[in-house]
C-alpha cells in the first residue's frame, strides 16, 4: 500500500511548520528547499556536545502511512549512509535504530525482524509513542546534542 505524493506532501507540509519552531528553539538548520510532490525530502543539521555537525536527510516518501527514511548525508547530500556521517550515538550499521526509521526495519535492510513497521507510531517499552515529524526530530535531537564524537 501507498500514499498518494500529494497526499505526502500535504501531509509533511503541514508537520513542518512545528519541525520548523522546533529547530528555531533548539538552533537546529532545517532545509526544505528541495520538497515537491516528486521528492518529499527536508533536511535537519543537527549539532553533538563536540559542536560536530551532521545532516540527516527525512525521505518522507509513503508518509504518514510509513515513517520517514532518515539517513545522515554530507553537507552536499551526495554521500550517504558511511559511519562517519553519523553521530556515535546510533546502531553501527549505521541507523537510525528507532521505529520512526523506515532503515530500522529488516525488510529495508535494517537490524529490526522484530518490529511491523505499520506499528512504527506506537509506543515501545523503551519509549513513548512518537507520532510526528516534530516528535521525531525533538528525539534525534536529544540523542545526538549529548553524544559525542563520529560513529567512523
Amino acid at each position: 500500500m501507498t500514499v498518494p505524493n500529494f497526499v505526502t506532501l500535504e501531509q509533511v507540509r503541514a508537520e513542518l511548520a512545528d519541525v520548523a519552531s522546533y529547530a528555531a528553539a533548539a538552533g537546529l538548520g532545517l532545509d526544505a528547499s528541495m520538497l515537491s510532490e516528486a521528492n518529499p525530502l527536508f533536511y535537519l543539521t543537527f549539532s553533538n556536545r563536540d559542536d560536530i555537525e551532521f545532516v540527516a536527510e527525512f525521505d518522507c516518501r509513503d508518509y504518514p502511512l510509513n515513517p520517514p527514511m532518515i539517513e545522515f548525508v554530507d553537507a552536499a547530500h551526495t554521500r550517504r549512509a558511511t559511519p562517519n556521517l553519523y553521530p556515535s550515538c546510533f546502531h553501527p550499521l549505521p541507523c537510525v535504530c528507532a521505529r520512526y526509521n523506515r532503515k530500522a526495519y529488516k525488510t529495508l535492510g535494517g537490524p529490526h525482524d522484530d518490529w511491523r513497521l505499520i506499528d512504527w507510531q506506537l509506543p515501545t517499552q523503551a519509549g513513548p509513542k512518537i507520532d510526528s515529524l516534530a516528535m521525531i526530530v525533538s528525539d534525534m535531537h536529544s540523542k545526538i546534542a549529548s553524544s559525542t564524537g563520529r560513529m567512523g
